[in-house]
């Protein structure tokens, strides 16, 4: 019998490959009927999701400390939806992708999602989590996308997915300016307005199957910090 750890490695090169299929976004990598079943998002929304890239990288790039920056940044076309296990006494909720952008956070010079030890974060790191918030934040109020996925720079797959429809009625203005100011800023109020909107929206993958050509579905588990 394979050893956890053996299995997420082996779940983490999938989720790996059906990004990278996402990323390419050639007739050769995606076969013509999956291409049609697509993602439906605004031409201009991977666009602007990577000038949000370079934006919060040069942003992060000049905070003392540990380096982080965002590497990748795709849409979601490849991943038909998510499953998401909250509740065993619950049904599972199902959450379409097909409008949604993928980020991947990294360690400065390290190669993610396979960091080496050293590069590796907490699973509870603040700063990747602001980072994924703010990242939420940007997209959602320069884009249509509805979903906005964020994968940490941990040891093994940990996301952050992020839904237009319930962070938007949690974050007004107010706090939309207050993550796009000081990143390097973390007082007890704002750590604890990122553990609220972060905390309860971390999953972690366990499975990935097919479920037509060149498409998947990811079911996840939440975290459920504290």
């Amino acid at each position: 019998m394979s050893s956890p750890v053996n299995r997420r490695t082996r779940l983490a090169r999938k989720l790996l490959f059906a990004f990278a299929v996402a990323a390419a976004g050639t007739a050769a990598a995606i076969p013509a009927s999956a291409a049609e079943s697509t993602s439906p998002l605004e031409p201009q929304t991977l666009v602007r999701a990577k000038a949000i890239r370079t934006e919060v990288n040069t942003r992060y790039r000049r905070l003392a400390g540990r380096k982080l920056r965002v590497t990748d940044v795709t849409t979601m076309g490849v991943i038909e939806s998510f499953r998401i296990m909250e509740d065993p006494l619950e049904p599972d909720r199902v959450v379409p992708t097909d409008n949604g952008i993928y980020f991947q956070l990294c360690s400065v010079g390290a190669k993610c999602p396979y960091p080496a030890r050293s590069a590796v974060w907490p699973d509870g790191a603040f700063r990747p989590r602001r980072l994924a918030l703010e990242l939420a934040v940007r997209t959602f109020s320069r884009t249509t996308a509805g979903l906005v996925v964020v994968a940490l720079p941990t040891r093994f797959p940990t996301w952050i997915v992020f839904e237009r429809h319930d962070l938007v009625t949690e974050v007004g203005a107010p706090l939309r300016e207050q993550f796009t100011a000081d990143p390097g800023y973390a007082g007890a109020e704002q750590r604890a307005l990122v553990d609220r909107l972060t905390w309860t929206r971390t999953v972690v993958p366990i499975e990935i199957v097919p479920v037509a050509p060149a498409r998947y579905a990811v079911t996840a588990v939440a975290v459920l910090w504290p």
